[in-house]
């Protein structure tokens, strides 16, 4: 009997096992698969890699000067703060494992961590909810549309989801698992809590919310008492965080300082815009891309809300699921910032369905993959299309809704014509399958009735177990309910795939009304004509995220009409994100003038303050430290190819630091490559003799190989 027991805990071992390494391989496929961002945005992915850059090129002594430059810079305001020396550490790493240091490596590390997270969700929830659950809830995990987008970004929200993921199984473990008298004897697991819980607050400090909650739900859902000492424990991570940045900054008072322009950035006017809203926003951000997944987590609050105390894992879910929203009420709503959420949804989602009735059945695995195989179709559509085909950057509402065409835009789609006769069509299967099914069901048993009272007649004694009603041998009621299910949701989204955007310009298609009309409004435009540049360069911006496209369809709508309301005003937003702030500062000039001509107060103030941000940051810039102007020319002549723009930021290196050997260099070949080499010549000229200097030998040929040409 022992060895009986044996096997079969053996044998569901492995299967348990077999299953997570076959989801974990489809999620890292699919990760990988995915891993293709063409570009890296010029905000937050490029302050992470000029900021580990400048580390491993000063190495980690310089880090009280990062520290310095993010409290004097203006500038870098709005960009994450050296508080993040724990994914400083890691993206430190990633470099030395995978050169060039660029954004590409980072998100590298995304990926790995969107792996790691899976095999993470499923842990926790075979502490929390049992392993079945667990299996589901990684199962849902492998086609997250925000963890999926998030794992292709040099970012470190997908790293922050997978640490918050560690640390919140190791608390787990560490009060689940049987308390000795002693606590020596924990003195392992909770060192293990302590070194994650520090972790994660390293890599981002907003961590500080999640793990209120999670303080929260331990002690809600906690059968024992909890002693002095293990309460004591959750005072140790912030501290240790706190520690590590002062032996790093090797200053305590710029740790509140930059906690201050943290708190500052949230009225910042990207933060207001974009992640504003009303305190229930975040659960309209999270359904709108895991609408099934939410379905099920309601259900599952619905379900405990019964049986309060028959679950403590979902009681612990629950509780970090309700602290953390009421903690995310009051901060800038941005899907990014929710992602720990999505796993916990995932989890209460799985313990919805194993603990149906349904699923405890011989079908019951039908049942979860009735709902898993439609979850995944729905969610791989939502994310290809928000984030693959309209590539949106950050999951704001705003961006999202009008990646899905729920906001007038390119991707505004009409209805699909053939719509109502794919539901009608489906409708009427489903009725017809429940139909006929119910006849089969109610036939059946009258046949073997009749067979049963035959041999019954024969054996008296198992007369009374003959008559013992029978399933019909029908149509399985899982089965059929999972084939309905599938067929529904699938047509639903082939009829919406199946729509076609409205092209601007053409009648009732996109209009982008981001800006105050023009007071010499455009020539209309016939439904045959090709699409509006204007509204190219708005979807260009706000869509794809790519603001050097987007200038140049600007610029074409100024060529046509020089003194266009929206196209200077857009001009100048999409040069300041393109990097070229000297080129947008006489455009916000320009802009101010015009919105006082038309008595647009408004927008005359928002001019005048980019106007005064942006001669901030230059004189900043151009003052003791060229490094910025130098990181902003590289990007501009290697990331963005824009040549022109990068020798703006070399000359004004140059202006204050004449013999600066690398701008000097980059000048000249930003000239050779927008196409004046006669200006590029006396460059190389000076770059010979300042090689020859200091014996760079390689740059020197390279000087002679350029002046051996002609011009």
């Amino acid at each position: 009997m022992i060895l009986r027991s044996f096997g079969a805990a053996l044998v569901t071992f492995v299967r348990t096992y077999a299953v997570l390494l076959g989801l974990v391989g489809l999620g890292a496929a699919l990760r990988i698969l995915w891993n293709d961002a063409a570009s890296y945005a010029p905000a937050d992915e490029a302050y992470y890699v000029s900021s580990t850059q400048f580390l491993l090129r000063e190495g980690w002594s310089a880090y009280p000067r990062l520290v310095a430059a993010h409290l004097e810079r203006a500038d870098l305001a709005a960009s994450p703060t050296p508080l993040r020396w724990g994914y400083f550490v890691m993206t430190s790493l990633a470099c030395a494992a995978d050169a060039p240091c660029d954004g590409r490596a980072f998100a590298w590390l995304s990926t790995i961590a969107g792996i790691v997270s899976i095999v993470f969700t499923y842990l926790l929830g075979a502490r929390l909810v049992g392993p079945r659950a667990g299996l589901v809830a990684a199962a849902l995990t492998v086609t997250s549309p925000l963890q999926l987008a998030l794992s292709r970004r040099a970012l470190q929200d997908e790293v922050h989801c997978a640490v918050f993921l560690a640390a919140a199984w190791a608390l787990v473990r560490l009060f689940q698992d049987e308390r000795p008298s002693s606590l020596r004897v924990r003195l392992r697991p909770m060192a293990l809590f302590v070194l994650l819980a520090t972790l994660a607050f390293a890599v981002k400090e907003a961590f500080v919310f999640p793990y209120a909650a999670l303080a929260a739900a331990t002690v809600f859902a906690s059968r024992l008492r909890i002693r002095a000492a293990e309460a004591l424990l959750f005072l140790a991570p912030p501290l240790l965080f706190f520690a590590g940045f002062v032996l790093l900054g090797r200053d305590g008072s710029a740790f509140f300082d930059l906690l201050r322009v943290t708190q500052a950035s949230f009225l910042g006017d990207y933060s207001i815009q974009y992640q504003g809203g009303p305190p229930h926003r975040p659960l309209f951000d999270l359904f709108v891309l895991a609408p099934i997944v939410c379905v099920l987590a309601t259900f599952a609050l619905a379900r405990l809300a019964e049986r309060p105390r028959d679950d403590r894992g979902a009681r612990w879910l629950v509780a970090f699921l309700l602290v953390s929203l009421a903690a995310f009420a009051g901060l800038p709503k941005n899907l990014r910032f929710l992602v720990v959420l999505d796993p916990i949804l995932r989890l209460l989602a799985a313990w919805a369905l194993v603990t149906f009735p349904w699923a405890g059945r011989a079908r019951g695995a039908a049942f979860v993959a009735a709902w898993v195989i439609p979850s995944a179709v729905l969610e791989l559509a939502l994310f290809h299309e928000t984030f693959i085909t309209f590539r949106t950057y950050d999951p704001t509402t705003y961006d999202v809704l009008r990646a899905l065409g729920a906001l007038p835009g390119p991707a505004a789609r009409a209805g699909a014509g053939a719509f109502p006769l794919v539901f009608f069509a489906a409708l009427g299967a489903l009725l017809v399958g429940l139909v006929v099914r119910r006849k089969v069901a109610v036939t059946e048993p009258e046949t073997n009735a009749k067979s049963r009272d035959e041999e019954a007649s024969e054996k008296p004694a198992a007369k009374a177990a003959a008559r013992a009603p029978k399933e019909a041998d029908g149509p399985s009621f899982v089965v059929f309910w999972l084939g309905a299910v599938v067929v529904g949701v699938l047509a639903i989204v082939i009829a919406w795939k199946a729509s076609s955007p409205l092209p601007a310009g053409k009648p009732g298609g996109a209009v982008l009304p981001a800006v105050p009309p023009s007071p010499r409004a455009a020539a209309p435009r016939s439904p045959g004509a090709q699409p509006d540049p204007m509204n190219l360069g708005l979807a260009a911006l706000y869509t794809q995220n790519d603001p050097v496209l987007a200038a140049a369809r600007f610029r074409e709508v100024l060529a046509q009409n020089p003194d266009h309301y929206g196209a200077t005003y857009q001009l100048a937003t999409a040069l300041e994100q393109a990097g070229e702030p000297r080129g947008a500062r006489p455009l916000w000039a320009k802009m101010a003038a015009m919105a006082d001509g038309i008595g647009d107060t408004k927008t005359a103030e928002h001019a005048r303050a980019r106007t005064a941000a942006i001669d901030a940051q230059l004189n900043t810039l151009s003052l003791d430290d060229p490094t910025a102007s130098m990181q902003l020319g590289l990007d501009a002549l290697y990331n963005r190819k824009n040549p022109e723009a990068a020798a703006a930021h070399f000359r004004a290196v140059l202006a204050h630091h004449p013999d600066h050997y690398g701008a000097t260099f980059q000048l000249a070949t930003a000239l050779d490559q927008a196409g004046r080499p006669a200006e590029a010549r006396p460059l190389w000229t000076k770059m010979l003799g300042m090689a020859e200097g200091i014996g760079d030998t390689k740059t020197a040929e390279a000087a002679r190989a350029r002046l051996s040409q002609k011009p």
